[in-house]
């Protein structure tokens, strides 16, 4: 039950970190696209949408991250007691 579980996590992580990756260029593009036709709220709306995808992306990625590095180390202690 414990792998389908982190399966299932690894799924969401991916998932929502995919997504924040999405939100930042959106955010970036309305950024672009709001400077183009001078709108000052498009601007700040398109920077805050891409800092907010920015951060969901790097909590993700972090986490992904950080499952990978305690599942690398359990392997190495796999092959240091046989």
């Amino acid at each position: 039950m414990e792998k389908g579980h982190d399966i299932a996590s690894q799924t969401l992580d991916a998932s929502l970190a995919a997504a924040g990756s999405k939100a930042t260029y959106a955010g970036s593009g309305m950024t672009l696209g709001g400077w183009l036709v001078s709108s000052e709220f498009a601007v700040l709306v398109g920077i805050v949408i891409g800092i907010a995808g920015f951060l969901v992306n790097w909590f993700y990625r972090h986490r992904q991250d950080r499952r990978e590095r305690a599942e690398h180390e359990a392997r190495m202690r796999q092959f240091e007691h046989p």
